[in-house]
């Protein structure tokens, strides 16, 4: 057989092939009317977490809570701080306004009804300084804060507090550590279950890692009023935003007014002090440090 016939032959069985393969088609090979039908069905599942590009408008319909700043919100797919996800802020020192741009969003959900108002701050670098929490209007006598010894224990404490579900938020700060997948995977889903407001606040450097949280954050800073937000990633679209914040404008022009027109100035203030409760751990066998805000005069008497 020559060269021609072989060609023609192969030319003559693949063109069979297709024709049978047009007349039977496999079993297990759909159209396209039929796979849009069954990704309807699955989007239509409410235990199905799938995003779709046309399911824009639902996504934005997930619980969440303002930013109390309106750049920020507008920047945001839906619409704000979102609940029941991890969100990420990365910094690269400490006091650069990461907690001014949270206290908004606390303070809303505090003054929520009929639902859990404790705010849990897991190993903060340094103890907040309880007069301006109230100066802001959050309830210290709410504001407790975890003190551990080691990463492993700042998780376990902040996985906890989210699964109790009697938290409004759980602050937890890991500095530079680079957490495993598995750890940023525990932490998500004890957000998930929680419906709370979980974030994590790590090293600008950890960002550059990939993290299962929902919303991703790196905040800079080169004055004491501004902070830059970069938005590494959110849910329900693209990320990449970049925006400047005012944080509270209004201590500004509190210098400018006489002393006796500060706010608060007149009212009494009830001294703060940090109550110590050493309470032991049964899981790791050793001593969990709970330090809890509370007023002065609400401290047992000690005669």
């Amino acid at each position: 057989m020559s060269d021609s016939d072989r060609h023609k032959q192969a030319t003559h069985n693949t063109e069979t092939q297709q024709k049978t393969a047009e007349k039977n088609p496999p079993a297990n090979k759909l159209t396209d009317s039929q796979k849009a039908d069954t990704l309807n069905k699955i989007g239509a599942d409410s235990s199905v977490n799938i995003w779709r590009g046309s399911n824009r408008p639902q996504q934005q319909r997930k619980k969440t809570i303002s930013t109390g700043f309106t750049e920020l919100d507008q920047q945001l797919h839906i619409g704000g701080w979102p609940l029941g996800i991890t969100s990420e802020l990365g910094i690269s020192q400490h006091g650069i306004g990461e907690l001014r741009l949270l206290i908004p969003a606390l303070r809303a959900l505090q003054q929520r009804s009929h639902e859990a108002q404790h705010i849990i701050l897991v190993a903060p670098p340094f103890l907040p300084f309880a007069p301006s929490f109230i100066k802001e209007q959050i309830d210290v006598s709410q504001l407790t804060i975890v003190q551990t010894s080691n990463i492993q224990d700042t998780l376990w404490a902040s996985e906890q507090c989210l699964l109790s579900k009697c938290c409004a938020a759980v602050l937890c700060w890991s500095g530079n550590y680079n957490l495993t997948t598995r750890e940023l995977r525990r932490l998500q889903l004890a957000a998930e279950k929680s419906g709370s407001w979980n974030v994590l606040l790590r090293h600008s450097d950890c960002l550059s890692q990939s993290s299962a949280s929902g919303l991703r954050i790196q905040l800079q800073s080169d004055s004491y009023s501004k902070l830059t937000l970069h938005i590494v990633k959110q849910p329900a679209g693209w990320a990449g935003q970049r925006l400047t914040l005012s944080l509270s404008p209004h201590y500004e022009n509190w210098q400018r007014l006489p002393v006796g027109l500060l706010p608060h100035h007149n009212q009494t203030q009830v001294p703060i002090v940090p109550e110590r409760i050493e309470t032991p751990n049964q899981h790791l066998h050793q001593q969990a440090s709970v330090t809890v805000l509370a007023p002065l005069s609400s401290l047992p008497t000690v005669h």
